[in-house]
């Protein structure tokens, strides 16, 4: 209230309230400023509904930032608990789970999206200068990146998990009919090792039919992971089938008259393809043929099989930044006779190209591949310690982050170049498994000359062979316990230029012991 004069003399009393101030909404930190708006944005982006909470926006801003709290305080609890990689393994190898979790990360990240955009709005109430007006629709645009980026690749990485797990795996139970299924604790329990047969095809637009080039069993411990790969060389005679079985008694008349090399363990695929009715109920006639010819020839039951067109692990060595080896001599790329799925002389290759010597070279997927087959100017020992050199390259050089970054590409590899029967059920049995693999010894033992005759094979002698190298090694003295006996099948690299792989044995060969030995020991250092 104010007291003063008017023109007449007279005095009156009245109110002359003071105009308000202005703000000045054009920036600065003030109330609606942009600085304010820019820090609350930022914040209301880190923790959903802490921005429309200072806006005033209560029931939007607790319907944001409950979900979040929920969901950051259960995983904290499971991190804090060492159970997160159990429980997302257990769940995200499910393909209907894979599919829930592909709709919330897309919904998640639209939702996440509109918070931040209705933080904004919701801090900014001015018009404020152009440059702000840019800098704040900059700032808008760079968070919902940061924040639809990941949502997106969740997104794709739970719908590539699905495609593969529904187009790759079989559907079904966990374990197959008869085998003991396990527990959530110890998805192994009653099955103390695990036969797993492992086919590289040949196969391509010169191939005639598959053939299998590469066959390996790894048998597994399920307790320790302790491994040991056996090398089956593709031209083992007259392998024997399963007794009794419709296949065995059809095997040697029809091996017999696919002429020479008929008989040879790589000849079972055809032999499969050629009699679909005696392997019913499989979708391969081919494959289960070579599994059952491969288990004849260890001695056991083989689990799983899985095989790979050679093309399939191009892309995954490349998928995965190339791997690391050590190569000793000049291995030629090419070369070689070209031979029909009988194993008949059709043709020769030509040599293109060779990979040169070097300690620790990066090899694409390309050469790591001509590394693994190239069979010129060198043996069939020389050729499958290459490959187990391969092979334990990638167990020590792989981590679980290699191919959680790759995995979009070998997804899309494998659905087109692998073929397998482990059920999705056991899927995350055996990613439990595969740690396991990773932190014990891999040991390896090679059926090829001058152990095992291959023209002439002993299957008891393999057989017994066989058993002795499941038997853990005894402790050695020293700090290593992976330190071995010498190799029982060394690399050659005095082959004679002529030779083309066949069974003949290095000249150079030392008598084998029979003992699986370290994997690592017969690569080049």
């Amino acid at each position: 209230m104010t007291e003063g004069s008017t023109l007449d003399g007279t005095t009156r009393t009245g109110s002359t309230a003071a105009a308000p101030p202005r703000h000045r909404e054009r920036g600065g930190s003030g109330p609606g400023g942009f600085g304010r708006a820019a820090g609350w944005t930022l914040l209301g982006t880190a923790v959903p509904g802490a921005g429309l909470l200072n806006a005033r926006r209560r029931a939007l801003g607790w319907l944001a930032l409950v979900p979040f709290a929920l969901v950051v305080g259960a995983a904290v609890v499971l991190w804090g608990t060492g159970s997160a990689v159990d429980v997302a393994q257990r769940y995200v190898l499910d393909a209907d789970v894979l599919l829930g979790l592909a709709v919330a990360a897309a919904a998640v990240g639209l939702a996440w999206c509109a918070v931040v955009v209705g933080t904004h709005v919701a801090q900014r109430r001015h018009r404020g200068v152009r440059g702000h007006r840019v800098a704040s629709s900059l700032l808008v645009l760079v968070l919902l990146a940061v924040v639809a980026l990941p949502a997106a690749t969740a997104t794709r990485y739970a719908l590539v998990s699905r495609s593969l797990i529904t187009s790759l795996f079989p559907s079904g139970g966990a374990a197959a009919a008869g085998e003991p299924t396990g527990t959530a604790q110890d998805p192994w329990a009653g099955i103390p090792r695990v036969n797993v047969l492992l086919v590289g095809a040949d196969s391509g637009a010169d191939r005639i039919g598959t053939r299998p080039d590469t066959l390996i069993v790894a048998s597994i411990d399920t307790k320790t992971g302790d491994t040991v790969i056996f090398g089956l060389p593709r031209q083992l005679a007259d392998v024997p089938f399963p007794a009794g079985s419709a296949a065995a008694q059809a095997w040697p008349t029809a091996c017999a008259a696919n002429g020479t090399g008929g008989c040879w363990l790589n000849a079972a695929y055809l032999f499969g393809t050629q009699n679909p009715q005696l392997f019913p109920g499989v979708d391969d006639p081919g494959l289960a043929a070579t599994e059952q010819a491969a288990a004849g020839v260890v001695g056991m039951d083989i689990d799983y099989t899985a095989m790979v067109n050679l093309a399939g692990f191009q892309d995954l060595i490349d998928a995965m930044g190339g791997i690391r080896l050590t190569v000793d001599r000049r291995i030629p790329i090419g070369g070689g006779e070209r031979l029909s799925s009988t194993g008949r002389v059709i043709g020769t290759y030509p040599v293109t190209g060779y990979i040169e010597p070097g300690r620790d070279q990066l090899l694409d997927g390309y050469h790591a591949e001509w590394y693994a087959r190239s069979r010129w100017q060198s043996d069939n020992t020389d050729r499958m310690d290459r490959q187990r050199c391969l092979i334990n390259a990638a167990v020590q050089q792989y981590s679980v982050l290699d191919l959680a970054r790759a995995f979009p590409q070998l997804a899309a590899s494998a659905q087109r170049d692998v073929t397998t029967d482990i059920p999705a059920g056991r899927l995350s049995a055996f990613v439990d498994l595969g740690r396991k693999v990773k932190e014990a010894p891999l040991r390896s033992l090679a059926f090829n000359e001058p152990l095992v005759n291959t023209g002439n094979p002993d299957y008891d002698q393999i057989h017994q062979l066989v058993q002795q190298a499941l038997v853990p090694p005894a402790p050695a003295p020293s700090s290593s316990p992976t330190t071995t006996t010498p190799s029982a099948s060394p690399s050659s690299s005095t082959a004679s230029p002529g030779s083309t792989g066949g069974p003949t044995p290095s000249p150079t060969a030392s008598t084998p012991s029979g003992e699986a030995v370290d994997a690592s020991s017969v690569c080049p250092s």
